[in-house]
């Protein structure tokens, strides 16, 4: 009996030995496969432009591009604003065959989503990825209304790093260049033949919303509404958040002058993106002509509310830069300026709000005010409850006055939302263990320690402190500058 049972545990790690190896080979055939997608899609005149502060994005993608593909450093473009930016863009896009632009969505205090609108609208072939958190889906319907392609956190090594640009280039195949030459006779008036060659789209990959949208653009082109139409209907069935066939169709009756079609379209790209005080105002200005003036208020008036809100949200950024160009000379006129952006935004605040938040938060703290800090937190944690990064930081604030039982809430408060926290950074898994070490709680310090340790194994305050967990005196103070 114990033999069978032994020979049936070999076959079982065995089986996991297999499965594990294959796991590794398989992880290792799909960066290949990624990285080769980077490398043919760079060598044959493609380009990578990048807007980030994130001095560890820049790295990574140069020892990735540069040393781990073995590309020249001329395939990468890094640009430090968005006046840079746009010079990089219109360069790039004259050179290079469809670049892609690796956007973060705030930069040097900007909101980025202006900038994407101008850069697509003037540069239709530029593909476009915002690096964000961001997880709303109206939020997320907007970017991709004002450009975006894709939307996603910042990769932090090379295999995610090729997967991500992977995703965004894979697209760019036969099918794109079929489309390229069916735009390019379409702009002849070539219509005949634009429509042969996206039939010829649509028998390699049926249903594309990119082949049915070019099929009603040729259609639209040749007087031919009824079947434009047909087209972008089925483009529109394609994809649930390629808002460009409503867009279309909604353009179609209004060209058209069939204002009820264009209204069912309009209010159907509001449901998916309710952001634009444009389409609102359109849909006020419809209402209007029908002669219902209680819809049309309600439209004008959430026209008016958004456009306020895109107002105050500059006024909030404008404080921001404020406050960070004063930041080093005088504390309390950037403390007076974080607040005055804070509040201007009221219920707006977004992950990328969340900088100027711990800026706000450290200052507050370094000047000994740490029962005003918690409060900004408080206020902060009704519009974004679920974040684990704030309530990490409400911690080191009670941490500061000495209240160690609310740090503990605080923090467990934090694991439970974001149980990855400690990986962020040793620094903020020590300091986690320090919060439960001063309260005797080894249950949670140490596999705090140790994480602090794997992560910054030369850590000699969390070896030190990991070593004396069962000894009498107070532990070492936590390190109220690291972040989450």
């Amino acid at each position: 009996m114990q033999d069978k049972a032994k020979a049936g545990l070999a076959q079982r790690m065995a089986l996991r030995q297999v499965e594990r190896s294959m796991g590794k080979e398989q992880g290792e055939q799909a960066m290949q496969q990624h990285g080769e997608a980077v490398k043919n899609y760079l060598n044959d005149n493609g380009h990578i432009i990048c807007i980030c502060e994130d001095v560890r994005l820049h790295n990574l993608l140069r020892s990735t591009l540069c040393q781990s593909l073995g590309l020249p450093q001329t395939v990468l473009s890094l640009a430090q604003d968005a006046d840079k930016l746009v010079r990089l863009v219109r360069n790039k896009c004259v050179d290079n065959a469809a670049p892609l632009l690796l956007c973060d969505l705030n930069v040097n205090g900007h909101d980025m989503s202006y900038v994407v609108r101008l850069l697509k609208n003037g540069f239709p072939e530029l593909r476009i990825a915002l690096l964000s958190a961001e997880t709303n889906e109206g939020r997320i319907a907007m970017l991709q209304e004002a450009g975006a392609g894709q939307c996603f956190p910042r990769p932090t090594e090379s295999q995610e790093l090729l997967e991500r640009i992977a995703s965004c280039i894979y697209t760019y195949g036969k099918i794109d260049r079929m489309l390229d030459w069916a735009r390019t006779l379409l702009d002849q008036g070539e219509h005949l033949s634009a429509l042969q060659v996206c039939k010829k789209a649509l028998d390699a990959k049926g249903n594309s919303t990119a082949v049915l949208l070019t099929i009603g653009d040729v259609f639209r082109a040749m007087g031919q509404m009824e079947k434009a139409c047909e087209a972008y209907e089925n483009a529109s069935r394609g994809s649930s958040t390629n808002l460009e066939p409503l867009r279309r169709l909604a353009d179609i009756y209004k060209d058209l002058n069939n204002p009820r079609k264009r209204l069912a379209y309009l209010e159907r790209l509001d449901q998916l993106a309710p952001f634009s005080v444009e389409r609102k105002l359109a849909i006020g200005s419809i209402y209007v002509a029908l002669n219902n003036m209680e819809q049309a208020r309600k439209s004008f008036n959430q026209g008016m509310e958004l456009a306020g809100r895109e107002a105050m949200a500059q006024v909030g950024e404008v404080a921001f830069r404020v406050a960070d160009a004063v930041a080093e000379n005088d504390a309390e006129m950037a403390i007076a300026y974080w607040r005055k952006g804070l509040d201007a935004k009221g219920g707006m605040l977004n992950p990328d709000d969340m900088q100027a938040l711990n800026r706000l938060g450290m200052s507050l703290r370094r000047e000994g005010r740490w029962q005003e800090a918690c409060e900004e937190y408080r206020k902060a944690l009704k519009t974004m409850p679920d974040n684990g990064t704030l309530y990490y930081n409400m911690a080191m604030a009670f941490v500061d006055g000495k209240d160690f039982e609310s740090a503990r809430t605080a923090v467990l408060k934090a694991l439970s939302l974001s149980p990855s926290l400690p990986r962020k950074s040793a620094g903020a898994a020590y300091n986690m263990a320090v919060i439960f070490a001063e309260l005797k709680d080894n249950v949670h310090a140490l596999p705090l320690l140790r994480v602090a340790l794997e992560l910054d194994p030369a850590n000699t305050q969390a070896q030190a402190l990991l070593d004396k967990l069962s000894a009498d005196g107070a532990p070492a103070a936590p390190e109220g500058e690291a972040e989450a």
